[in-house]
């Protein structure tokens, strides 16, 4: 028979002294996900009733900003996932609060493994990487620094590969709202 030297909490949970130094329970209460962000860190701003008119529609797509492309998943787990880019730093990485959620890449970092910016005044889209972070490779190469995307581009991160397109461009931009023959 095995022996075991149980203890009882504060929050009443039973434990073995032998095996841990504190509750295991608690302490797994503790590591749990803050349920106001499992969503992402734009959804606790998000309207959730329909709005009262325009005006207040258009308040609320600020908040988020403007769709400016897409990448896509074309190799990896989340093959043939499609994730929205939009004005300013798009980051890339697996926490559920990333712009880019690569949830089920388990060879991208949690946190900003990456990030694309769109800087609407030049049109341009910027993809760099935190210094501390894992390797990123652009179209097969690996980056130093940062490198600007165009469409068509492949960004790698860990064993996950995502096609970047573009929707302003030479052809289309925002400020402009209208497509440029």
């Amino acid at each position: 028979m095995i022996e075991m030297n149980l203890i009882k909490c504060e929050n009443n949970h039973f434990y073995d002294s032998e095996k841990f130094l504190t509750c295991p329970h608690c302490a797994n209460r503790v590591a749990m996900p803050d349920v106001n962000d499992i969503l992402g860190k734009n959804q606790n701003r998000i309207q959730t009733s329909p709005p009262n008119d325009e005006n207040e529609y258009a308040a609320s797509k600020e908040i988020l900003g403007k769709t400016v492309g897409w990448l896509v998943c074309i190799d990896g787990i989340m093959l043939g996932e499609s994730f929205v880019l939009r004005e300013g730093d798009n980051c890339i990485g697996r926490a559920s609060n990333m712009d880019v959620s690569l949830l089920y890449e388990t060879t991208v970092s949690r946190d900003k493994h990456a990030i694309i910016t769109y800087n609407s005044a030049h049109n341009s889209f910027i993809l760099h990487s935190p210094e501390h972070m894992g390797q990123i490779l652009y179209n097969n190469k690996n980056i130093k620094k940062q490198k600007t995307l165009k469409s068509y581009d492949i960004i790698t991160l860990g064993n996950c590969s995502l096609l970047f397109i573009a929707l302003c461009d030479n052809r289309f931009r925002w400020a402009e709202k209208k497509t440029v023959e």
